[in-house]
């Protein structure tokens, strides 16, 4: 049986602000410099804070070592979160070259191009880490 875990509250809890902040800035697009990329940051928000609801969720269910655990929980947290705000900068500020499907056409100074490429490499490698982790805390469901 599925139960509320302290830390699945917790991810409850972030999930569904970040998904408040997405849908604001779902509102928000047509005022951003690069707007396929505001959008972009719009459904990487919402899709994001969903995930963090159903990992709460289910939290129970997953075995791992405490500080595991830790890392699996708030790391994905973390890194979804950075993601979105470096996918968001880049909407602002016109970053594209770590984005260049949404990015096309756009530019930034070298240090907004950095910038963006630390935040969604950190958020990627933090969110991969986490995930996967995730997967192995759940192997235990299928056995």
């Amino acid at each position: 049986m599925i139960e509320l875990t302290q830390i699945g509250a917790q991810l409850i809890f972030i999930g569904v602000a970040f998904f408040l902040v997405g849908l604001i800035q779902g509102a928000l697009i047509p005022s951003a410099k690069n707007s396929r990329m505001a959008l972009s940051g719009h459904l990487t928000a919402v899709q994001c804070a969903m995930a963090l609801v159903i990992f709460g969720i289910i939290w129970s269910l997953v075995k791992l070592p405490f500080y595991l655990e830790m890392f699996a929980a708030y790391g994905s947290a973390l890194g979804f979160i950075l993601i979105w705000i470096g996918i968001t900068f880049a909407s602002l500020t016109g970053a594209s070259k770590a984005l260049p499907i949404a990015g096309a056409g756009f530019s930034a100074n070298l240090t907004a191009e950095v910038a963006l490429k630390i935040m969604v490499g950190i958020g990627s490698l933090l969110s991969l880490i986490a995930c996967t982790l995730l997967v192995f805390g759940l192997l235990p469901l299928i056995s």
